[in-house]
C-alpha cells in the first residue's frame, strides 16, 4: 500500500498465552504499515525448558527485541545482559531485574493488590474474626508487596497466623491442610492467598465450599471454577491483556520510529473480582484468549 517496509522481530517470552502479544502487533503493523514478526518463545517447563534455552532463539533468529517476565537467575541476567551488548531493545513485565536496566518495564501495582484483598476480606468477616495468610516461602519483592499491605489493612489483631508454601498447588494444599488441623481452637475464620497457587488444580481445600470467606490475588483463569463453587469471595486480579499489548506498543515504537518511553516504569493497578463483575471479567479472558 504505499507504505514503508519494515520488519520488525519481536520475541515474547510470557506465562500466559502470546494472543495478547498477537492482537497488539496485528494492530501496530496496520497502524504503521510494517510487517511486524512476532515469535514466542515460552518455554515449555513441563518438558525441561527454561528461559535460557528459550533466549538461545533470539539470536539464532536474529531478533530486534524481546519482552519477557525474567526469572531472577544468573543465566538469565547473563542472556539478558548479552543480548543487551548485541543492541536487542528489552521490555520486562510483571518482574524486573536489580541492575538491569531495560528499555522499560511495566509493571503491576502490588501494594494495591494486597490492599484490595485485605479490604474485600474485611467486609466478609464477622467482628473481632482472623484469617490466615498464604504465602510462598521463597522469597519474592511482589509478594512482600502484597504481604505489607494485607497486614498494614487488616491490623495485626486480625492476623492469625501467615503460612509458607512452595509456589505450586501440591505444595499450597498441604500448607492449607496442616494450618487447618493445627488450628484445633479454630480462630482461623478465613484466608487470604497471596497467589492462586491452590485454584491451579481441581477444588481440594479442606473446608466445604462457603464455610470461609477466601480471596486470593489471581494469576490465571483457573481460579474461576472455585468463585463459580463458592470456594472463594473474591479474586484480586492484575491487567494481563493491558500488559501485553503495552509491551509490544512500547517496543515498536522504539523499534520503528525511535521512540523511547516516557517512563523507566508502568505501573498498572489491579482490579477487584466477585459474583458481581465474574461474568464481564470471564468474557474478557473468553476474547483474550480466542
Amino acid at each position: 500500500g504505499g507504505g514503508d517496509t519494515v520488519r520488525e522481530l519481536v520475541m515474547s517470552i510470557v506465562k500466559e498465552t502470546p494472543t495478547i502479544n498477537q492482537d497488539a502487533a496485528l494492530e501496530l503493523s496496520r497502524k504503521y504499515s510494517i510487517d511486524i514478526e512476532l515469535l514466542t518463545l515460552t518455554p515449555d517447563t513441563d518438558k525441561g525448558a527454561d528461559q535460557s534455552l528459550a533466549m538461545g532463539e533470539l539470536f539464532v533468529q536474529n531478533a530486534d527485541g524481546f519482552i519477557i517476565s525474567p526469572e531472577d537467575n544468573a543465566s538469565v541476567r547473563a542472556s539478558i545482559e548479552f543480548a543487551q551488548t548485541q543492541g536487542q531493545q528489552i521490555v520486562f513485565f510483571e518482574h524486573d531485574l536489580a541492575g538491569v536496566q531495560p528499555l522499560t518495564t511495566v509493571l503491576a501495582d502490588e501494594t494495591e493488590a494486597g490492599r484490595l484483598a485485605a479490604e474485600a476480606m474485611l467486609k466478609a468477616l464477622p467482628d473481632r474474626s482472623r484469617v490466615a495468610i498464604l504465602t510462598s516461602a521463597t522469597s519474592d519483592a511482589r509478594l512482600e508487596q502484597r504481604l505489607a499491605a494485607v497486614r498494614a489493612t487488616l491490623g495485626y489483631k486480625r492476623i492469625h497466623e501467615t503460612v509458607n508454601c512452595q509456589p505450586n498447588y501440591h505444595s499450597a494444599i498441604r500448607a492449607i491442610e496442616d494450618a487447618q488441623r493445627a488450628d484445633t481452637n479454630h480462630m482461623i475464620s478465613g484466608w487470604i492467598f497471596l497467589s492462586d497457587w491452590p485454584l491451579s488444580g481441581m477444588p481440594a481445600l479442606p473446608w466445604k465450599a462457603g464455610k470461609f470467606p477466601t480471596v486470593a490475588i489471581q494469576s490465571s483463569p483457573s481460579a474461576f471454577l472455585y468463585i463459580d463453587q463458592g470456594y472463594i469471595n473474591s479474586l484480586v486480579v492484575h491487567p494481563y491483556y493491558q500488559w501485553g499489548y503495552q509491551s509490544v506498543e512500547l517496543l515498536i515504537q522504539q523499534l520503528h520510529n525511535g521512540q523511547q518511553p516516557k517512563a523507566t516504569q508502568n505501573i498498572s493497578p489491579p482490579q477487584l473480582v466477585d459474583w458481581q463483575n465474574i461474568s464481564q471479567y470471564r468474557e474478557s479472558w473468553t476474547r483474550w484468549l480466542k
